[in-house]
């Protein structure tokens, strides 16, 4: 790292926010690049001019935006973690999943925001899959029908490998962030059982109709039947949330919608 102190990023804020604003510099201009190790502390502290202790808390901060990475030992240090959409994804479902926990963002908002993440992937998908895409979600798709229980609804094999074919890394980015999150939530929350069943089958069945339309490359019918998987995984989430309450059936509509209906409805639309 250079030694230049802090004078390139001297504007209003904190002293270990600089120190922040200064280390992203140095990575976004390349002087730093994945892996290289940072200076010591007392090295570092000298070199901008500031105490250990503001330093930390500088590096604490990026470490746990996964732009650092740190490790003990004879051969430990403070890192530059892998620049890649993962970390950042990372990095936002936390956040995500604290908005849900304090009530400042809605399972609905959550679901809308997926509707314009997961619908246009899979139309993208469709256009622009490769062979090892369409192998990789064939496969994913296959691999659907051993999970038991729960983990269907908590996987996020299928989302991912569609919003990878999207081949759009930004729309990736995000939609990786919502599903990393509802991962979360899956495994924080108590799926009743008397859906299970049903929304495995339905579920699976969906995956599988995604998939012949990004197959076939028909776009606007993968946009279409990813909607309809939304609309099913809405309501499961909702019955399984107890601050949203609970509901006696399978929503067969999207977060805006207000038309109800069993799963046996939502499934005779699928035949």
């Amino acid at each position: 790292m250079t030694g230049d102190g802090l004078d390139a990023t001297r504007k209003a804020g904190k002293t270990y926010e600089r120190i922040i604003q200064h280390i992203r510099g140095e990575i976004s201009s390349r002087k730093l690049r994945p892996g290289d190790r940072l200076q010591p502390e007392a090295d570092l502290a000298r070199a901008l001019g500031v105490s250990r202790p503001t330093v930390r808390e500088a590096l604490k901060v990026l470490e746990s935006q996964n732009v650092l990475r740190s490790s003990t030992g004879p051969t430990g240090g403070t890192f530059v973690g892998a620049i890649n959409g993962t970390g950042v994804a990372e990095y936002l479902k936390d956040s995500i999943s604290l908005l849900l926990d304090v009530d400042e963002l809605t399972l609905e908002e959550l679901w809308e925001a997926r509707g314009v993440t997961d619908v246009p992937a899979a139309e993208l998908a469709a256009v622009r899959r490769t062979e090892h895409d369409r192998f990789v979600l064939a496969r994913t798709v296959e691999m659907d029908e051993l999970k038991e229980g729960v983990a269907i609804v908590s996987d996020i094999a299928f989302h991912k490998a569609v919003a990878e074919a999207s081949k759009n890394r930004m729309l990736s980015l995000f939609a990786s962030s919502i599903h990393m999150t509802l991962k979360t939530l899956a495994e924080r929350y108590v799926i009743p059982e008397d859906v299970l069943p049903e929304v495995k089958r339905i579920s699976q069945k969906q995956h599988r109709l995604i998939y012949e339309a990004i197959s076939e490359q028909d776009g606007p019918l993968a946009a279409s039947r990813m909607r309809e998987h939304l609309q099913l995984s809405f309501a499961v989430y909702e019955r399984a949330m107890p601050k949203n309450g609970s509901s006696d059936g399978i929503s067969e509509q999207p977060p805006d919608g207000d038309t109800r209906s069993k799963t046996g409805r939502l499934d005779r639309r699928l035949r």
